[in-house]
């Protein structure tokens, strides 16, 4: 018969390295998760610049257009000019 010291040593060393590979299996997979976390932060940030500078384009764009509009003087109080009527035509 075995010696009951020797079944629970190796019991014990059997537990042990169970709970090590336990533990660094858990901090494997905080380390990959963290890592996704990292990575669509990154994207969000690179989407929200995109974002940002169509905005600042779309702004230009219409900052432009009402300049353009204003550019022409009035003539006539009652009804558009023709560059005017051509311009809101051609916006369609």
């Amino acid at each position: 018969m075995p010696n009951p010291w020797i079944i629970l040593i190796a019991l014990a060393i059997a537990a042990a390295a169970w709970g090590h590979g336990y533990w660094r299996g858990w901090e494997a997979c905080a380390a990959a998760h963290n890592a996704e976390i990292i990575e669509s932060q990154e994207e969000a940030k690179k989407l929200d610049a995109e974002r940002r500078e169509v905005m600042r384009e779309r702004d230009d764009l219409a900052r432009q257009l009402e300049e353009g509009a204003y550019a022409d003087p009035v003539t006539v109080d009652r009804c558009l000019s023709p560059d005017r009527v051509r311009r809101l035509n051609s916006l369609r």
